[in-house]
């Protein structure tokens, strides 16, 4: 900020660029962050009314752990905040408002029924075949697409006294069928404690009825329910106001109401392969989850607020390496969640990790545009390695010491890392990028192959190769201009979403590769990149998908977004197996493995 006409002293000046958002009091002395890009730009000028004493503190709880802040009022009102404080680490969270509670089953239950009837995947295919075909009357093609999805639309049947069968098309969801409840299940006079229980599938059938304790564990109410419903107690996943019940919380930890509850049920059958996941959160935090029932593992506390942003973990050493928001290297045990490394990386935020694990060498990227080298057994940096620009994606061929850096103005610069030096620029899909008036948003490298996926801000994939090696960039002048070279392929465009794509992860193959990307509008779709053919859809987050992790060869990924889920799909047919509410902020990084 360079002047200001007309703003009051001691206000603040408040700018938010597309997701982010920064404030500073005014005059303002700093400058503010803000993410590259086409984002729609706000300003608002705010004004204090009112702060709290110099001596204000949360020491002062009453027998509910809430605190009374008293606050100065600038035209002598009375002014306070009450604030309900627990402690992280007990993993007792204070009961919702009735205003939270609503607002989180409406976006649950919006979430469930895109996923169950898998809207957004089949509006979105409408789309492209609408933009390929032009047909003469859109809106009798369009109408013909609807019939067709009509026929598929499994029907409601009338519950009979058949088994409890699994959703046909697998995904993990309830059952589009439930048995008949038995005589006992239908609880009219309770025990003295106990209050009724209904359980309903996502599409609001009932699946059991039973009398419960609030203060009796969720796995208790699980066996029960898999001797009245046959579904098994690892398969089942409770949901209230549309948050998951860990099996080690009682009912009355989540409010559940002593005068009854209705609970939805979904179910996740399918094998996960994946046994295990590690999170990283914009709230700081770092989890490990046993992705065969969903469970929490560990909270890892990593020590502060700043988002974990990038990640890379060794299941057989039980190792994970971290970056985070505020600079910061972490390298981690996750059998005893003890931290092992810290260390200042960067001065600024960290967006991608790549480690040797065998070798202990790591490299890390951030937005001061650079990145390093280090050495993870002594903690020292080894190399710096110039970019130019923020950098935002790293892959390494760790046996011929080279590294290629995603940067953020959409070149791709290749370093020798055995000296640190640049060794060249690439810059083919930063072109196709300013020919469509676009900009590169996110980028999946090759660093052996020679090849990348980029995505644009307007949706598109651009599959390129990196064109002549360093070893033909070093030759002469008077040579290059002698010797014939094969020709570098040109770049193929595809339209893969109708919003920016934000996240890419790549099999690399001579033939067949594959790229599965996550966009701005919540959904994955699965590539194959050399033929741009669209190989899966798959349901969709609410709010932009941040990080992939694929698990080529078990055929299985996971996705992290602004909705604080992470998903579990499989990338044969898109199906979700299993999603998980794992942070209260959005999922920024994501690894899953098998312990």
């Amino acid at each position: 900020v360079l002047e200001s006409l007309g703003l009051p002293d001691g206000g603040i000046l408040s700018v938010r660029s597309g997701p982010t958002r920064r404030q500073s009091p005014l005059p303002c002395a700093v400058p503010f962050k803000l993410p590259s890009g086409p984002w729609p730009l706000r300003i608002d000028v705010l004004s204090q009314l009112g702060k709290s004493r110099d001596t204000a503190s949360l020491s002062q709880l009453d027998a509910d752990g809430r605190c009374v802040v008293p606050l100065e009022a600038r035209d002598g009102r009375k002014m306070s905040v009450t604030l309900q404080v627990y402690d992280t680490k007990s993993g007792i969270k204070p009961k919702p408002t009735e205003v939270q509670t609503r607002k989180r089953d409406t976006e649950a239950e919006a979430r469930n029924y895109l996923d169950q009837h898998r809207l957004h995947e089949f509006m979105h295919a409408l789309f492209e075949l609408l933009l390929r075909e032009r047909p003469d009357d859109p809106y009798t093609f369009m109408a013909a697409r609807f019939r067709q999805a009509a026929q598929f639309e499994p029907r409601s049947d009338a519950i009979t006294d058949k088994p409890l069968k699994m959703s046909t098309s697998r995904v993990s969801t309830a059952p589009t069928s439930s048995p008949a409840p038995r005589a006992e299940s239908e609880v009219c006079n309770l025990p003295e404690g106990q209050v009724q229980v209904v359980v309903r599938n996502i599409r609001g059938r009932k699946v059991a009825s039973m009398g419960a304790r609030i203060d009796e564990k969720v796995i208790e109410v699980k066996e029960r329910l898999a001797k009245l419903s046959g579904v098994p107690v690892a398969s089942q996943h409770l949901l209230w106001w549309g948050e998951t019940l860990p099996n080690d919380t009682t009912l009355e930890e989540h409010g559940v109401p002593s005068s009854g509850a209705s609970m939805h049920l979904a179910i996740g059958a399918r094998e996960p392969k994946v046994t295990h996941a590690l999170s990283g959160s914009s709230d700081g935090g770092i989890r490990l989850w046993d992705m065969r029932d969903g469970e929490l593992v560990r909270d890892f506390n990593s020590g502060g607020s700043n988002a974990i942003l990038a990640m890379s973990v060794h299941w057989e050493s039980m190792r994970a390496f971290t970056g985070a928001f505020n600079g910061r290297l972490q390298l981690w045990d996750l059998e005893s969640g003890s931290c092992l490394l810290d260390m200042l990386g960067h001065p600024e935020e960290i967006n991608a990790v790549e480690v040797d694990w065998n070798n202990m060498r790591a490299l890390s990227g951030a937005s001061d545009a650079t990145a390093k080298v280090w050495n993870l057994e002594k903690g020292e940096c080894v190399h710096v390695l110039e970019a130019g620009a923020t950098v935002y994606t790293l892959a390494a061929d760790w046996a011929n010491s080279k590294v290629c850096g995603g940067l953020r103005n959409g070149t791709i610069r290749m370093w020798d890392l055995s000296t640190g030096a640049k060794l060249m620029d690439f810059a083919a899909a930063s072109e196709a990028a300013k020919a469509s008036g676009s900009s590169v948003s996110a980028v999946a490298i090759d660093c052996i192959g020679m090849r990348a996926v980029s995505g644009l801000e307007d949706g598109h994939l651009v599959y390129w190769h990196l064109g002549e090696t360093a070893a033909a960039a070093g030759a002469s002048s008077s040579a290059a201009a002698t010797s014939e070279k094969p020709s570098t392929p040109k770049p193929k465009v595809l339209l893969a979403h109708y919003c920016a794509v934000r996240a890419i992860t790549a099999e690399w193959k001579p033939e067949g590769s594959r790229a599965l990307c996550g966009s701005d509008d919540g959904s994955l779709s699965l590539w194959r990149v050399d033929t741009s053919e669209c190989l899966a859809r798959f349901a969709r987050h609410m709010g932009y998908v941040w990080t992939l992790y694929a698990d080529w060869p078990r055929s299985r990924a996971l996705s992290g977004a602004f909705d604080g889920c992470f998903k579990l799909w499989d990338l044969r047919n898109g199906d979700c197996l299993r999603t998980v509410q794992s942070h209260c902020r959005p999922v920024r990084s994501i690894c899953g493995g098998c312990m």
